[in-house]
């Protein structure tokens, strides 16, 4: 059995595949470009991706494979109906990343709302040093307690981060598809309204696509701060960005962007740098404890499939 790994360096280069050599003769790439996704899984049973794309063209063309092995949870970037109709199954990983994601989220928030960036550069510039004060408490910063937490997305990851934030003293608010027992789920309108931190962690799909736009931030509290950890696209961009320079949003955050890695002529490109966003390079899920475990889950979805069984197949409907 042979198995490839198209984009080892987006799981990172410290984290070593060695295991998957049990399973067969393994072939290791860093990267892939697009030209070279259908040369390099000609002969492959086994295809290990993180955001290498699985088009209908690269699927009909790989006559060997019979399983995808996502390095993810999410797995928009493989055509799931044309992989079902070739018999080629796709396993997820499911749940790895739950305590990264909360602490990336957590760090992002006490970041803005603390104005940690400005108290910093007012010592490292010298200033404080220079006035002769022994403290500084400007710009003004608020306690968390009683602040109304507005959590968009209640998987795994919402409800980790809902325990710290009520860990703060911070009225959690839930947006989620279905309501849930101990916490109060309103609108997505409402939460909108009401929440002085909002921090989204729901899945990308049609009805999540830009879901908070121009429209949506207009009814949020001006001073709010927005953190996104579920994917770029679920925000308007540019609608984000302008708020942030108006200063209807008080603090932005974001580790996923609708194009990774963005360009110069993303809409981010003219807030980075400012002391009230924090950007970072869709670092969150990575932390070592999570890739490490990520891929021994991956090992148990190849087991799996090889004794014929069904451990996270997002290819087919029902899962044992």
């Amino acid at each position: 059995m042979k198995i490839t790994v198209l984009d080892r360096a987006a799981m990172g280069l410290d984290l070593s595949f060695d295991i998957l050599s049990d399973f067969g003769e393994m072939e290791l790439y860093d990267n892939t470009t697009e030209d070279k996704v259908k040369e390099r899984i000609a002969t492959a049973d086994i295809v290990v991706i993180n955001k290498i794309k699985m088009t209908e063209e690269v699927l009909r063309s790989a006559k060997k494979l019979k399983l995808i092995c996502i390095f993810a949870t999410g797995y928009d970037n493989v055509n799931i109906n044309v992989a079902r109709e070739l018999g080629i199954a796709v396993c997820n990983v499911p749940a790895y990343s739950t305590d990264s994601v909360t602490l990336f989220t957590v760090s992002n928030v006490l970041y803005l709302y603390s104005h940690l960036c400005e108290y910093m550069r007012h010592v490292t510039s010298g200033k404080y040093s220079e006035e002769g004060k022994p403290n500084a408490l400007t710009p003004v910063y608020h306690e968390l307690r009683g602040k109304n937490w507005g959590i968009i997305g209640f998987g795994n990851i919402g409800k980790s981060v809902a325990k710290v934030a009520e860990a703060f003293g911070c009225n959690v608010i839930v947006n989620k598809r279905t309501p849930i027992e101990n916490y109060r789920c309103v609108d997505i309108d409402t939460l909108c309204q009401e929440s002085d931190i909002i921090t989204i962690h729901c899945p990308l799909n049609e009805s999540t696509r830009h879901l908070i736009n121009e429209e949506k931030i207009t009814l949020m509290k001006s001073g709010v701060i927005i953190v996104n950890e579920a994917r770029g696209a679920v925000t308007d961009e540019e609608a984000i960005a302008n708020a942030i320079l108006s200063g209807k949003i008080a603090g932005f955050g974001s580790d996923v962007y609708s194009v990774e890695p963005f360009d110069k002529k993303h809409p981010f490109a003219k807030i980075t740098g400012l002391d009230n966003v924090c950007l970072t390079p869709h670092s969150a899920w990575g932390a070592i404890e999570a890739r490490e475990r990520c891929l021994n889950v991956i090992c148990n979805n190849i087991r799996s499939y090889i004794d014929g069984k069904t451990l996270n197949r997002v290819d087919i409907i029902k899962q044992n």
